[in-house]
C-alpha cells in the first residue's frame, strides 16, 4: 500500500498536472515537458520524479479526465433526461481539456475506467428508452461513437473558441430523439467497439 503524499509533494502534483493541462490544451500533445515544468513554476526534476516520461504524465491527465467523465454519467443514471444531460455536460468538460481528449478511450492505463464508463453509458441510454426519450434502436455504442465525434470536433477547432461541439451535439441528440427517421446502417456491436479501441491510432502509438 503507498503512503500518502506529504503536503508539500501533493502541492507540487496537482499543480504539475494543473500545468500540463492547460499545456496541452493550449498546444497539443505534441509540447515538450519543459515547457509543463515551466508553467507549473518547478524545476524539470520535480515533473520527472512524479513522471517517468510525458506518456506517464498524459495517461495521469487521461485517468483523470475520464474519471471526471465516468462521475456525470453516475450522476445522472437515474433521471429521465439524465442522457442529454450527462452528453452536454461531458462535452462542456472534453471541450475544456481537449489536449487529452484523443487518448481518453485508448489509453491501457485507464481501461477499467473505459469499462466503467461505457456501463454508465447503456444504464443511461436503457433509461432513457424506458421514459420514450429516445428512438427504441439507440444503444450504448452509438453514444460512445457521438463521443468520439466530438473529439475530431474538439480537435479541429482548438483554440479557436468556436463552439461548433454545441450544435454538433444538438445535432445529434435531435436525431436520437426522432423515432421517425430511418436509419440505414446498424449500431456497433460490443466486439466492433473492442476492435475499434483496440486500433485506434493513439493506441498505436502507445
Amino acid at each position: 500500500m503507498s503512503r500518502p503524499l506529504r503536503a508539500d509533494a501533493a502541492a507540487n502534483l496537482e499543480k504539475i498536472l494543473d500545468a500540463a493541462e492547460a499545456v496541452f490544451d493550449e498546444h497539443g500533445p505534441a509540447v515538450s515537458i519543459e515547457l509543463v515544468a515551466k508553467r507549473a513554476g518547478v524545476g524539470l526534476g520535480t515533473v520527472y520524479r512524479r513522471f517517468a516520461d510525458k506518456q506517464a504524465l498524459l495517461s495521469a491527465l487521461v485517468h483523470r479526465l475520464l474519471e471526471q467523465a465516468v462521475e456525470v454519467a453516475e450522476r445522472h443514471a437515474d433521471a429521465p433526461d439524465g442522457l442529454v444531460a450527462y452528453l452536454f455536460e461531458v462535452g462542456a468538460l472534453l471541450a475544456r481539456h481537449s489536449g487529452s481528449v484523443a487518448r481518453m478511450w485508448s489509453d491501457e492505463q485507464v481501461a477499467d475506467l473505459v469499462a466503467r464508463s461505457r456501463t454508465a453509458q447503456a444504464a443511461l441510454v436503457e433509461q432513457a428508452r424506458q421514459h420514450g426519450a429516445v428512438r427504441p434502436d439507440l444503444t450504448a455504442e452509438d453514444v460512445a461513437v457521438a463521443l468520439w465525434s466530438l473529439a475530431g470536433v474538439l480537435d479541429i477547432t482548438r483554440g479557436t473558441g468556436v463552439h461548433a461541439w454545441r450544435r454538433h451535439l444538438e445535432l445529434v441528440v435531435a436525431g436520437w430523439t426522432n423515432s421517425a427517421a430511418t436509419v440505414g446502417h446498424p449500431p456497433l456491436t460490443d466486439a466492433q467497439m473492442r476492435e475499434v479501441i483496440r486500433h485506434s491510432p493513439s493506441a498505436a502509438q502507445r
